[in-house]
């Protein structure tokens, strides 16, 4: 059998020689995206306040859960296009979100999931001039 050869790497497109360094000027941009945020303040389950700036569908998403409270929220109720995504981005700035796996019926059994906020959210108006 004859060596197969990845046509897409002969032509550069893996990146071979093109080397990819992370550099401060990323850092810039995250700044920037921050800034043209929303703050919050957060209130972990443990007690203790931080704050976060959030935007774009991820404080949509935030919103979203803030807004459900206890019930929390679902991609059948809550329409969006990458809500894991978002839960995701959001626990990684330290929002706590529990993750609970349903099962649903209709044309198309299967599970889904509620996200249900597990620590205190407010809109940080102080965060704003500070």
């Amino acid at each position: 059998m004859a060596e197969m050869e990845n046509p897409g790497a002969l032509a550069g497109a893996t990146g071979a020689e093109k080397p990819i360094h992370a550099t401060a000027e990323g850092i810039q941009n995250i700044a920037r995206k921050l800034r043209g945020g929303t703050p919050y303040s957060i209130t972990s389950s443990a007690g203790d306040p931080f704050r976060i700036v959030v935007a774009g569908r991820d404080r949509w998403a935030l919103e979203q859960l803030r807004r459900a409270g206890a019930r929390g929220c679902t991609p059948i109720h809550n329409p969006a296009p990458r809500w894991s995504a978002y839960v995701f981005n959001l626990r990684g700035m330290g929002v706590e979100i529990e993750t609970i796996t349903e099962p649903h019926g209709g044309d198309f059994p299967g599970h889904h999931a509620r996200y249900v906020l597990r620590c205190g959210v407010a809109p940080d108006w102080q965060g704003v001039w500070s």
